[in-house]
């Protein structure tokens, strides 16, 4: 079945397609969130990828790279649990900050 951009009914379908898949990921990261073990685990998983850390390495260009697509992982990632809810990211991150006593 090919996909024609000019058809209502086509487009309408991708549509309800493309937010029943969103939906179905925003309800696994909230169920991932449930847990403070899956909290805890997402918010290795965002400190490992230097999210918030420049990725340039002067005079290494492949460094660069490789550090830059660790980043965009944990944007993507992090993009994820914001849209999963707005709550969940600052839940994250107080209670691991609650846990490096």
């Amino acid at each position: 079945m090919s996909y024609d951009p000019n058809d209502r009914d086509d487009v309408s379908e991708r549509r309800t397609r493309r937010k029943a898949k969103a939906s179905q990921e925003q309800r696994d990261i909230q169920r991932v969130c449930e847990t403070a073990e899956g909290r805890r685990v997402l918010a290795r998983i965002l400190s490992a990828t230097g999210r918030e850390t420049a990725s340039f390495t002067p005079g290494d260009a492949l460094m660069t790279a490789y550090l830059e697509g660790k980043r965009s992982v944990g944007i993507l990632l992090h993009a994820q649990i914001i849209n999963a809810g707005d709550h969940l990211p600052r839940a994250i991150l107080a209670e691991n900050v609650q846990g490096d006593d």
